[in-house]
């Protein structure tokens, strides 16, 4: 993988075409486990881009994590986009709080224990499943986590 730019990964072409296939189903509405159409607002173009994203439970609270850095979404959410998640038509208007560095290791080992075994993740950290904290601590800068701090009705 390449860095893109302000960090963000460039994916090959043929992973890009696979990823197309969860797109697809999530827009016309089929349940794919953890995975959700965000829709976010270009920070710059004003126009609405989706992408699928896995959600993340851990007791009774819900996130969003990207394992591939500072992400097109991620940008558009840190510049104050209107933020929509869901599949179909069933968007819902969402809040998201980014967490600060410090605090994302015990989710980024969550997420890495439970999603490990999708290849694209389990390439994304250095850190293993298995690993301590510390090993997630040392790489969490590189992977924004985003707490749902409120969904409308």
């Amino acid at each position: 993988m390449n860095a893109g730019p302000i960090g963000a990964p460039r994916f090959s072409a043929g992973l890009l075409a696979f990823s197309r296939i969860p797109f697809r189903l999530l827009s016309i509405g089929v349940p794919m486990g953890p995975l959700a159409l965000l829709e976010t607002q270009g920070r710059r173009s004003g126009r609405s881009h989706r992408v699928p994203v896995v959600l993340l439970r851990s007791g009774e609270e819900r996130w969003l994590v990207s394992p591939f850095g500072n992400t097109s979404w991620v940008l558009n959410v840190r510049a104050g986009s209107h933020v929509r998640l869901g599949r179909g038509r069933r968007l819902r208007s969402i809040e998201l709080t980014e967490l600060p560095i410090a605090e994302r290791a015990p989710l980024l080992r969550i997420f890495r224990r439970r999603f490990g075994a999708i290849p694209f993740v389990r390439a994304a950290f250095d850190a293993s499943g298995r690993d301590s904290i510390d090993a997630f601590a040392a790489e969490a800068d590189r992977h924004p986590v985003f707490r749902i701090t409120r969904t409308a009705a």
